[in-house]
């Protein structure tokens, strides 16, 4: 009888099997990396692009400070020189009239150009500044004017107790008649002075009794010194979106 020896595969040892676990494992480990580091600097990238156009943003956001502030400040002169017409002067109609209508035509909000920051945000890419000053910063900036609108709601209320007040004591169609206006300044939303016409002639009061002259003025006087507060926020703002573009400079070797 014809007897077959059939080959044995002899076993592969242990030492093989870890080998080959070891060199797939760096192989996996390090295209995992290289992606990763790939990515990373795409995000840099996007991050330093971002902020130069952040930088943008910000310089024209000091524009619009200087603008709303010119603005607002010429309001609360003409509210304060009308409180004081108002008290000493009453038969100045003419100034009177030009100082109550100016104030209510010269009103501007303080708000952020934030597209930038918006984007890095959405983008979840804010964890890629590692300059914990400059995000600190970042961040206590726009955050300022989420705060900010509940002064922007203040103020509002301040004008609408105003414009019911002036029923007491101004004629409709005087202020009518002044209404051709002037720009003066930046023409951006929010940013312009508006000059008003003086009437032609001087205008009568519709009212010279003490109450009603009292709570126009007391109306002008809250209102004069909620925009002073706002003015310096405004200014505060300004500083801020200054020494962030410093930051963002010094960070990134911006010019």
């Amino acid at each position: 009888m014809e007897v077959h020896h059939h080959a044995h595969t002899a076993r592969k040892k242990w030492t093989h099997y870890f080998w080959e676990f070891l060199m797939l494992f760096l192989a996996v480990s390090l295209g995992f990396f290289a992606e990763n580091t790939r990515e990373g600097m795409l995000h840099k990238k996007e991050v330093k692009t971002q902020m130069n156009s952040m930088l943008s943003d910000l310089q024209s956001d000091i524009i619009l400070f200087d603008s709303v502030t010119d603005r607002n400040s010429y309001g609360a002169q003409m509210a304060d020189s009308l409180i004081e017409l108002l008290h000493s002067d009453i038969n100045n109609t003419t100034e009177i009239y030009f100082a109550a209508r100016t104030v209510t035509a010269n009103l501007g909000y303080y708000y952020a150009n934030s597209k930038s920051f918006d984007q890095l945000k959405s983008a979840g890419m804010l964890r890629y500044i590692k300059n914990k000053e400059l995000l600190d910063s970042i961040g206590a900036y726009y955050v300022s004017f989420q705060w900010l609108s509940n002064q922007i709601d203040l103020l509002r209320f301040k004008m609408d107790e105003i414009h019911k007040g002036n029923t007491r004591l101004f004629d409709s169609y005087i202020f009518q008649q002044m209404i051709s206006t002037r720009i003066i300044g930046t023409a951006s939303l929010g940013g312009q002075r508006t000059t008003i016409n003086k009437p032609a002639v001087n205008p009568d009061l519709l009212s010279t009794d003490k109450k009603d002259i009292n709570t126009v003025s007391l109306n002008y006087h809250y209102y004069s010194s909620t925009i002073k507060f706002y003015i310096r926020m405004g200014n505060t703002l300004k500083y801020r979106a200054k020494s962030l573009i410093e930051l963002i400079k010094k960070e990134y070797s911006f010019d």
